[in-house]
């Protein structure tokens, strides 16, 4: 089953991404999160198979994925690095042609994940640094 993963390092702590990370709607354009199913209709629906709060990892599926895949499962993972920074890594498992398998990497994975992560970062490293400012 291919897999695409992007892993990105994030100047905050842990504990502030993991706040983030766990809603969409917070840092991803176009991703909102229905833990009983799709009740809306944002540009993509997803919904959580599984949520750990101590093990910081949220997995999901999407029900009608944009892409030309299957069996589709994500997973977002937050992990300290240090008190004050971390890292979050963020992968798919699905079903494709093997044929389009590149294009996904790069659409899923640069256009999708990479561009995604990157603006959680943002977000995550501008709240630590307002709560910093606050304290």
């Amino acid at each position: 089953m291919p897999r695409i993963t992007r892993k990105t390092f994030v100047a905050a702590p842990a504990e502030t991404v993991w706040k983030l990370a766990g809603d969409f709607a917070e840092w991803h354009p176009k991703l909102r999160i229905y833990a009983d199913g799709p009740e809306a209709s944002p540009e993509l629906v997803v919904t959580v198979v599984s949520r750990d709060e101590s093990e910081m990892t949220l997995s999901y599926h999407m029900p009608d994925p944009p892409f030309p895949i299957a069996n589709h499962r994500a997973t977002v993972l937050v992990e300290a690095d240090s008190d004050t920074t971390s890292y979050v890594t963020w992968e798919a498992d699905f079903t494709a042609d093997p044929a389009i398998l590149q294009q996904l990497e790069d659409d899923l994975g640069d256009d999708v994940f990479k561009l995604a992560l990157d603006r959680l970062a943002t977000t995550a490293q501008d709240l630590h640094g307002a709560q910093q400012i606050s304290a």
